[in-house]
């Protein structure tokens, strides 16, 4: 859904583009495509807002991705290490069976050839044993070594068949564990394969929205700075238009005392001698402050000096200014009429009480306003 808001975005950016500000027009014409691109620089602002949000959630989805794939190779390499050593005990396991069958091989063949010297001599090799005894107590007693002996070989043999069935047993128990470790760790090896997969898309995502963000901020740039042209041909094109005509009407009817006149004067707050660019007229909070003239807004908004003020271009390279106002009743473009409100008296921004500071501008120089205006 992004995508196709830059998408869009950059068409209509496009489009735009297409035709520049200073190819004329009427001053009204002007100020609309001027407000039409200051709403596309919004929407672009907002869009870039919108992407560089989903930036910040697609990183961190990305940094918890990579903190599972470490994880999970922790947790491979610790399998891995069980595995390794199942193997060395099945290898162990598989040393003692082969040492197992060789002793059973071993004792096999003993019993073996005893069986076949007592078959082919019968019982006579046994009987010539006994009947060389000294006497009867030592032909008991070879008799009974005889016994021993053969049931001493078979035991033997049966241990051994024992111990080596108890160890084929461990053998498979282990090698069924080996299977398992194997199992998990492919397992485990597969979800890292998947979740390395995941965040390589993410950060390729990730880039995607970087370059979007790049490229609206560009297109942004390049609006602001159409916006500007159109605003200086605006101005050009009002200083271009004749003076609307007649004396310029007193601001605040009524009331006339001026605190500070234009030029050179001591500071107010600081007391430092400077020079005052206005004419300061005092006034109760909330008077309406009146247009000199017929004319354009071309500013309304704040100023850390002026607190909010005005200025209305009124033809001729004529413009008034008036500051420090508690309230703004026009907008940037609004045309108005001689004696229109414009403000509300007040004492915003560098003031020490309320009062209209006023100023006229020729060609963007301040003059003295009483020198052009009528007291009435």
């Amino acid at each position: 859904m992004f995508r196709k808001s830059v998408v869009f975005i950059l068409v209509i950016m496009s489009i735009l583009t297409a035709f520049p500000a200073a190819a004329g027009g009427s001053i009204a014409s002007m100020q609309q495509k001027q407000k039409q691109i200051e709403n596309q620089i919004n929407e672009i602002r907002k869009k870039a807002e919108e992407l560089k949000g989903q930036q910040k959630s697609v990183q961190q989805e990305i940094d918890a991705l990579d903190s599972e794939i470490r994880a999970l190779t922790l947790e491979v390499e610790s399998y891995e290490l069980q595995k390794e050593e199942i193997n060395m005990k099945i290898s162990e396991s598989e040393q003692k069976i082969e040492q197992l069958n060789k002793d059973i091989d071993n004792n096999n063949t003993i019993l073996e050839d005893r069986l076949r010297v007592m078959y082919k001599n019968g019982t006579a090799g046994y009987m010539e044993v006994i009947l060389n005894a000294e006497n009867l107590v030592d032909a008991l007693t070879r008799m009974d070594m005889i016994q021993l002996i053969v049931q001493s070989d078979v035991e033997l043999l049966k241990s051994i068949t024992e111990q080596k069935v108890q160890v084929e047993a461990l053998k498979e128990e282990q090698e069924i564990e080996r299977l398992e470790l194997t199992a998990v760790i492919n397992n485990l090896n597969a979800k890292h394969n998947e979740i390395t997969v995941a965040s390589r898309s993410k950060e390729i995502y990730m880039s995607s929205l970087q370059k979007d963000i790049k490229e609206m901020q560009r297109q942004e740039a390049a609006m602001e700075e159409q916006s500007k042209q159109i605003e200086r041909d605006i101005l050009a094109a009002q200083r271009a238009v004749e003076y609307a005509g007649g004396e310029l009407l007193w601001p605040l009817p009524g009331y006339y005392t001026i605190t500070s006149h234009f030029g050179g004067r001591a500071d107010p707050i600081t007391g430092v001698w400077s020079s005052h660019g206005g004419t300061d007229i005092r006034a109760p909070y909330g008077t309406p402050i009146l247009s000199a003239n017929d004319g354009v807004v071309i500013f309304s908004g704040w100023h850390y000096s002026y607190g909010n003020y005005v200025i209305v271009d009124h033809g001729g390279g004529i413009a008034t200014l008036y500051a420090h106002a508690s309230k703004l009743l026009v907008s940037k473009g609004q045309a108005v009429l001689k004696g229109d409100p414009v403000a509300l008296v007040g004492s915003t921004g560098y003031s020490t009480g309320n009062h209209l500071h006023l100023e006229v501008r020729v060609n963007g120089v301040r003059k003295d306003a009483e020198t052009y205006y009528k007291k009435q």
